[in-house]
């Protein structure tokens, strides 16, 4: 590559999340990915990176695999070169190091497969940055990423002014730059954010202009990364970016300077610009997911606590995952092939490996302006990849070393990190956890089978935007199952839509209230302004025969509080009951929060005097959930949605159904109340 006086470098990336629906795919495809290369093929002396991820590589590959031949001959061309990255895309500081590397070299081997070489950049997933990453990175043969410009700022003092570009809008930065940790170096495409913000949503002759504005620089090298979906998937971009022209016509802009300005792909950059200098990032990521995340990605697992019981379950597989394969890794020849058999230990090793990767994917586990963690679906994918890696590193262990598991144990340990102790209850058909210091409440109800997480569900959290609702349009969400809203909602129903709740939504929650609430307390969750004590933590009981059940007690007022819960028919079948021995105590209500997408049950919330049964059923999951209630109850039944902002607009989602069970206790005598839950799955 020829020096010329501008070195415009592009990178463009493309992903859709474990999860997604096919029509998402179809539609992203549609609209932004094969149009973008069409654009590429009508001007070959264009040149870039794109990044497209495992997930997407893998629908393109079942479902549209001549695109793949059409990108395999730009490759050899020469016109782009692909980018590595976490197979699934994870956030890779917050993954194991071990699945850090691993993920890469997923991404690395499908790569080699596709252009016959190694790729020698690589992606950083929402460019969530850590310093230890540059020796990650470089033990897995990277030698360049990409990160925004605003994450160097830090080492603004340090950088050399000729390296600066500051106006009264933007600073940017034109050149590369190379930092290290502990000796491991690797170098950094500082992205501009001014271009961030222009392509495609300025006129390119704009972005041109200011491209002839460092011509006077000495060779300066100027980056452009970001989305691929901007470029027709996001709402209205496919009008102006493709049936307008605006790519067209950018592409030609661009080649009609070729004078003074060369295209590059990141590799083509690097070998025409050295790196100018050694700076040091800190943790960090683009402007707006600092803003998202109070600094730090690792806070979303605070914020959301749902998220952070799905980085938790992670860990938790990965850490069995990697003892598993230790232990394999130990075996004499002999035993070792023994093992490599089909569906022997390694086979249900590597099948645990890829559903504990694919469960790492980024999308679910965070929310900025993009659905995310709102969009139940992709959590759902999430916690089902989990459940199955879950699953096959048990009939691994159990091959390895010859364990025969019984029907049902139990396991007391720190499952969320948080330095307290929590239960688990497995059986065959069931895993059950139960947090003590989380009101005693059961916090995960795992079916193996269908791999689902029943209690999938999502608190209600107030978000920056929802102060700035009135006014605004809601869109539906889209999404089947889900409940959409109207458009156009009066200020007043927005304003009533927007109910907040204090914590996590889970199973077997207690409350004693001061008298029963009616639907409409049940519906705006008025009916915890009736508690008359606050819950807590239970202190747990040493489980007597039978072993597969948790018992916690509380300590209330001149009595106490009494929870069991047990695991019958290897998991099928759950106990609930409920023990009251405070005379002070008038009312309780008990609150069970599922996942399950019932028909019947999505958008009207309802209330039956005297429940003592109650179902919901699930045919896309195939899965039905019954219960017996002893005795009867005022019942409640509430379809819990959220409202979050996506690129599109707002949108209120379903995330669950609250069933809230409501007893008028009798005065000065003990009072118990069991629930007798009862999974079945359908066609088994």
């Amino acid at each position: 590559m020829n020096p010329r006086p501008v070195t415009f470098a592009m990178a463009v990336h493309c992903h859709q999340p474990v999860g997604n629906f096919g029509f998402v795919f179809e539609e992203a495809y549609a609209k932004c990915y094969e149009p973008f290369l069409s654009a590429l093929e009508r001007h070959p002396r264009i040149r870039m990176s794109l990044h497209y991820s495992g997930p997407l590589l893998d629908w393109i590959t079942d479902e549209r695999p001549d695109f793949l031949k059409r990108l395999q001959e730009r490759v050899r061309a020469g016109q782009i070169e692909l980018l590595s990255s976490g197979y699934y895309e994870p956030i890779l500081p917050v993954i194991p190091d071990a699945d850090q590397r691993g993920q890469i070299r997923q991404m690395d081997e499908r790569l080699r497969k596709l252009t016959g070489q190694p790729a020698a950049g690589l992606w950083l997933t929402e460019r969530v940055w850590e310093p230890q990453l540059a020796a990650i990175l470089q033990e897995a043969g990277i030698r360049y990423t990409v990160l925004d410009s605003s994450q160097l700022e830090s080492a603004r003092p340090w950088i050399a002014p000729e390296s600066q570009v500051q106006d009264s809008e933007f600073w940017d930065l034109v050149d590369c730059f190379q930092t290290e940790h502990q000796g491991a170096g690797l170098t950094i495409f500082p992205a501009s954010v001014r271009l961030r913000y222009w392509v495609p949503f300025q006129p390119p002759e704009r972005t041109l202009d200011f491209l002839r504005s460092l011509k006077n620089r000495q060779q300066a090298l100027i980056t452009f990364a970001d989305d691929g979906e901007k470029f027709g998937f996001w709402p209205g971009t496919h009008r102006w970016v493709f049936e307008q022209g605006w790519l067209d016509r950018f592409f030609t802009l661009l080649e009609q300077e070729e004078e003074w300005l060369a295209t590059a792909t990141l590799g083509e950059a690097l070998k025409a610009h050295a790196p100018k200098q050694l700076v040091y990032v800190p943790a960090s990521s683009y402007q707006e997911m600092m803003s998202w995340s109070a600094g730090s990605f690792r806070n979303f697992f605070l914020k959301y606590p749902e998220s952070g019981a799905m980085q938790q379950r992670m860990l938790r597989v990965s850490g069995r995952l990697a003892n598993l394969e230790s232990d394999l890794g130990k075996l004499k020849p002999a035993a070792a092939r023994k093992a490599a058999k089909p569906q022997g230990p390694a086979d249900r090793i590597a099948s645990a490996r890829q559903s504990l990767y694919a469960g790492q994917c980024n999308c679910a586990y965070w929310h900025g302006v993009f659905g995310g963690l709102y969009l139940s679906h992709l959590r759902r994918a999430v916690h089902r990849n989990l459940i199955d890696a879950e699953a096959a590193v048990d009939e691994a262990e159990a091959l390895l070393k010859r364990r025969i598991r019984p029907a049902v144990d139990s396991f007391e340990s720190d499952l969320d990190g948080d330095g307290l102790p929590e239960w688990e209850l497995r059986g065959s058909e069931a895993h059950l956890t139960v947090d003590p210091a989380e009101d005693g409440a059961i916090t995960a109800w795992d079916i193996p089978k269908a791999g689902l997480n029943l209690l999938d569900t999502l608190h209600r959290h107030h978000e920056p935007y929802h102060d700035h609702l009135r006014g605004k349009k809601w869109r539906p969400s889209g999404t089947p199952g889900d409940q959409a809203t109207q458009w156009n909602e009066p200020a007043l129903q927005q304003e009533q839509a927007l109910v907040y709740d204090r914590k996590r939504r889970l199973a077997f929650q207690d409350f004693a209230l001061s008298e029963l609430p009616d639907l409409s307390a049940a519906v705006n969750g008025t009916w915890r302004d009736r508690l008359v004590r606050e819950t807590g933590s239970f202190q747990s009981e040493p489980a007597k025969a039978p072993a597969h059940r948790v018992l916690l007690v509380r300590q209330q007022g001149q009595g106490q509080l009494r929870k069991e819960i047990t695991m019958q028919a290897a998991g099928s079948r759950i106990r609930c009951a409920y023990a009251v021995t405070d005379p002070e105590t008038r009312c309780i209500a008990l609150e069970f929060n599922f996942a399950l997408r019932d028909p019947r049950y999505l958008q009207v919330p309802g209330c039956v005097e005297s429940a003592s049964s109650f179902e919901l059923l699930e045919e896309n999951a195939g899965i039905t959930l019954s219960v017996k209630v002893d005795p009867p109850a005022r019942l409640f039944h509430v379809p819990i949605e959220t409202v979050s902002e996506s690129e599109g607009g707002l949108e209120r989602t379903y995330q669950g159904l609250s069933l809230l069970w409501c007893w008028q206790l009798p005065e000065n005598r003990p009072w118990t109340a069991t629930l007798d839950w009862r999974v079945s799955l359908l066609n088994k």
